[in-house]
């Protein structure tokens, strides 16, 4: 389990998936990178804004959720405290969290401002954003007026593109958890 405090590099399997992501990415018009702090976050980012010619502003707000204690265990050494998580978060208490850890709340909290002061400041610029699975999908379960409770039913693949785009209003969402440029053998 990875979270905001392992800190691990992009092993080779991320390394293809980055520069799958940033040879997709180099025909589009983006005129800014944003990413977590993370190293896994940076290193994929950087891949794009070499292919892309952009630079790469990271941010500690954009970091992956807490998970406390269970990070650095394997899945199958931490199923229960997983389900408890599931299961309060489905239910609606997105207050929950365990030991050390971030609630799906904080996470918004931080996340949230940090994103939509950069997109504010933004705005009428397309702006890629290079984050992590958890925080995607309480993003995204949040923006697309879901319900942080709702946030297990935003699929997610690593190496997945989603492209939203803001009305002045409200987000809408073009497409979700793309994978399509990763099929040749990434």
């Amino acid at each position: 389990m990875q979270g905001r405090g392992i800190d691990a590099p992009l092993n080779e399997m991320g390394r293809r998936q980055a520069q799958a992501i940033a040879e997709h990415l180099k025909e589009r018009d983006l005129h800014h990178i944003y990413c977590s702090s993370l190293k896994r976050s940076r290193e994929t980012a950087e891949f794009v804004g070499k292919t892309c010619c952009l630079s790469v502003q990271p941010h500690r707000e954009l970091d992956e959720m807490n998970f406390g204690v269970l990070e650095g265990r394997t899945i199958a050494e931490i199923e229960p405290e997983l389900k408890e998580l599931q299961q309060n978060w489905k239910s609606g208490n997105i207050d929950f969290a365990l030991q050390e850890a971030e609630s799906p709340k904080m996470v918004l909290d931080r996340a949230a401002t940090r994103a939509e002061e950069i997109i504010s400041e933004q705005q009428k610029r397309n702006l890629l954003f290079v984050l992590h699975g958890r925080l995607i999908r309480i993003l995204l379960s949040h923006w697309l007026q879901l319900g942080l409770s709702a946030m297990h039913r935003i699929e997610h693949s690593n190496g997945a593109l989603y492209h939203l785009q803001w009305d002045g209003d409200q987000f809408e969402s073009v497409y979700l958890n793309n994978t399509d440029h990763l099929r040749n053998g990434v």
